[in-house]
């Protein structure tokens, strides 16, 4: 009978988001211009240990820093979006978690402030890790929390005592630092010794295993000392608390081949039995336990609607005929409605799950329908898997891996699990759909085509790893097509490197078509107990080299328009107008006391210039494409020779403050200055956001900002801000914001004062 509603159940609610899904299908139009949506969507991945937080973005997405360092119920993860427009402001966004039994609630805010990064806000306070992580484009930002118990927890034998050591320092008015100090020249060998494992003691005491396992790893690192024989006994210690049963196994078996005598021998053995026994014991519960009964549904997800409105005031001053003009305008005046609905249904090792995400956002403004009225549907999925087996997805789904460049894509996931959390074997294949981010979008932009099977793609792709608990990787074949001619032709493979507070991506992408390097990257950061370190490498073609680059400012331009008639012009055309990018970037950020950090980062970014070209003119009532013989001179097109930016270089300042100026509150400052060959500029942006309670969050943040470029016009702006927070019935928000711009120009000819007032204000509901 239970199970007969179970099903009835299942039936209801799958039906119900499949009707939604198609009424909110009936209603899409030609996609017009819209506000962009970054944030994409989030994922909870469980691995040993650990529960990954994947916040994936719609955008390529840089890390910079992140803070607290490792420890909180609030982190605030600085990014940088080098694709987009650094001077736009992007719409506000809201994520809240999904489902979840291994750690708290929160919910995800985007932008955070003054900042284009974000903040995670949880429930309650969780230990974590923040690293960068993707295929391709960098846009996948990892918050791994560590869980409250190990996947296979391990107790410490009771009865068998640690080595003795030297007393660790007393504790003072503040908590001691688990960084492992910095050997100097000159130092005593022995008491540097004597010191690590006295921290690494402390570090145990404290239950910080991972600390404790960096400790005397550093500690072993020395040269043979007295120390030595308990550092190699501890760091077993060390390893069983992590839950690291192998690991400690080792460390203990590797004691006593060095020291096989002596009252730590005989403790190392009683571990060393024990640590066999349990490892037994476990390998014999799991082949004799009957496998776990699960049948259970879910159906969580949100809803939400926005307001935004803006009006602005201009006053233009010709210093030449000595005249003044003034507008006043509403220049916004748009609705914003979202829903994100997942239903679930596991069923012992089996899961299913069908995904819909949409948006529509409603013009008030807008002197076009195709404009006012748009609605996008960016998921739309069915996914069925089996534990450690395989996994089929079927349907509009997020792209973004194996190779697919664009965002989302209509098609086909298959992946089989060759060997269980090692090795994984991924076939897609599908369409590309990708919505424009920039302002300038336009119904028929060839990227964004209809279903017609006109451009498509398939390819393979296997994940490898974990190899020694910190190596994985990825490697992967891509072919795309469009009208029968290749539209890109790839190989490319990524390594990942997270351990011991290191995290490291690096990603290459070669185009063996076109033979030329898409993208070579190199992406890292080291976290410290009070450092944390950030190094980014980055070259890339921007656009990635695909054969319809060639369409872009072609007027009228379709996808029906490439052929094999004019494939070679079109290459030729692609490679013209496709430029490259360089992005070098080194940051630090560093505790200088309990609540405050300091940091910054140095960047020198370029783009390179494309050459001249023909514009390419279609053949009235034809496809045919013909290069336009007075391109030089005609001033519609748009594919003339664009020089490149030169080296911008960035100098970027910053300072956080936890409790400043009041009690649950953060401070952030950030100072920034900004040259290159086109313009100088120097901003200052000041943030403090406040948690008055649980329910109730208040920002206040202002930016300030001035340019000079190379024809002397100086430009100043300042924004105050402020937003409001409220969360009520455990599962409603309500926010609000509000600001004013103040934005000056001046040059010899004229003088230009703009005044806008912005705001929006609206409720989201988080179920589940």
């Amino acid at each position: 009978m239970l199970r007969e509603i179970s099903i009835i159940r299942l039936r209801y609610v799958m039906g119900s988001v499949l009707l939604g899904a198609l009424l909110f299908l009936v209603t899409l139009i030609e996609p017009g211009s819209a506000v962009a949506q970054v944030l994409d969507r989030i994922e909870i991945v469980e691995t040993p240990g650990v529960a990954e937080i994947h916040i994936i973005f719609n955008a390529r997405a840089l890390y910079l820093r992140h803070t607290p360092s490792d420890k909180g119920d609030l982190i605030r993860v600085f990014l940088d979006f080098p694709d987009l427009d650094r001077s736009r402001r992007f719409a506000r966004e809201l994520a809240s978690s999904p489902p979840s039994d291994l750690i708290p609630k929160f919910q995800v805010t985007f932008p955070d402030q003054a900042t284009n990064g974000l903040s995670i806000k949880f429930e309650r306070p969780v230990r974590f890790r923040v690293s960068q992580r993707d295929i391709r484009s960098s846009s996948r930002i990892v918050i791994a929390v560590k869980l409250d118990k190990p996947v296979m927890p391990l107790a410490l034998p009771p009865e068998v005592k640690a080595p003795p050591t030297s007393k660790p320092p007393a504790a003072g008015g503040s908590a001691q630092s688990l960084d492992v100090p910095p050997f100097k020249q000159g130092m005593d060998i022995e008491q540097y010794g004597a010191d690590l494992l006295a921290l690494g003691r402390t570090a145990l005491t404290a239950e910080d295993y991972e600390k404790a396992v960096l400790i005397f790893n550093a500690a072993l690192n020395l040269p043979p000392n007295t120390r030595s024989r308990d550092a190699q006994e501890m760091i077993g210690v060390a390893r069983e608390g992590t839950g690291d049963i192998d690991k400690a196994k080792a460390e203990y078996e590797h004691y006593l081949k060095i020291y096989p005598d002596g009252e730590g021998a005989v403790r190392v053995r009683q571990r060393l039995a024990k640590v066999a026994d349990l490892k037994s014991a476990i390998a014999q519960g799991k082949a004799k336990k009957p496998a776990k009964k699960i049948d259970e549904m879910r159906v969580y997800g949100s809803v939400y609607e926005y307001y935004y409105g803006g009006n602005s005031q201009t006053k233009i001053t010709d210093k030449v005929a000595n005249s003044t003009t003034n507008f006043r305008n509403q220049d916004q005046s748009m609705l914003q409605s979202a829903f994100d609905v997942t239903g679930r249904y596991r069923k012992d090792e089996y899961d299913n799950k069908l995904v819909v995400r949409g948006t529509q956002t409603y013009d008030l403004l807008a002197t076009s329908d195709v404009r006012r009225n748009i609605s996008r549907l960016r998921a739309l999925y069915y996914e069925h898997s089996s534990q450690d087996s395989y996994l089929v997805r079927v349907g509009r789904q997020p792209g973004n891996s194996g190779g697919v460049l664009d965002f989302r894509f209509d098609g086909a996931w298959v992946r089989y699990t060759a060997v269980p959390q090692f090795l994984n074997i991924n076939l897609l294949a599908g369409q590309p759909r990708q919505f424009s981010l920039t302002s300038n979008y336009v119904p028929d932009d060839p990227r964004n085509f209809r279903a017609d099977l006109k451009r498509y793609f398939y390819g393979a792709n296997v994940d490898i790893g974990p190899i020694g608990q910190a190596w994985s990787g990825n490697a992967y074949f891509i072919n795309q097509m469009v009208n029968g001619i290749v539209d890109r032709r790839a190989v490319g493979t990524e390594l990942r490197y997270a351990a011991n507070g290191k995290n490291a991506f690096g990603l290459v992408d070669y185009d063996v078509s076109y033979k030329v390097l898409n993208v070579a990257m190199l992406n890292g950061n080291w976290v410290t107990e009070g450092t944390t370190y950030t190094l980014l490498a980055d070259h890339r073609r921007t656009p990635y080299l695909q054969t319809t680059n060639s369409l872009f400012g072609t007027p009228n331009a379709t996808l029906e328009t490439i052929n094999a008639t004019n494939e070679s012009l079109l290459r030729d055309q692609a490679k013209a107008v496709t430029a490259t990018s360089d992005l070098l970037m080194a940051g630090v950020l560093h505790a200088v006391s309990k609540d405050w950090q300091l940091g910054g980062d140095v960047r020198v970014n370029r783009i390179s210039g494309t050459s001249a070209t023909n514009c390419l003119v279609i053949l009235p009532g034809t496809s045919t494409l013909f290069l336009n013989p007075n391109a030089i001179s005609d001033a519609p097109c748009s594919l003339q020779a664009q020089p490149g930016t030169g080296n911008i270089w960035s100098y970027t300042a910053q300072a956080i403050g936890a409790n400043f100026p009041f009690e649950n509150t953060t401070f952030v400052a950030n100072a920034s200055y900004i040259t290159s060959p086109a313009y100088r500029g120097q901003s200052l942006a000041l943030n403090s956001m406040a948690r008055l309670g649980p329910r109730l969050q208040f920002d206040t943040f202002v930016i300030l900002y001035h340019q000079k470029d190379s024809f002397d016009v100086e430009l100043y702006r300042v924004t105050p801000t402020i937003r409001i927070d409220y969360r009520f019935l455990d599962s409603w928000t309500f926010e609000a914001s509000g600001g004013v711009e103040k934005t000056l120009t001046d040059s010899t000819t004229q003088k230009d004062s703009t005044t806008r007032e912005f705001f929006f204000f609206g409720i989201r509901w988080d179920f589940s």
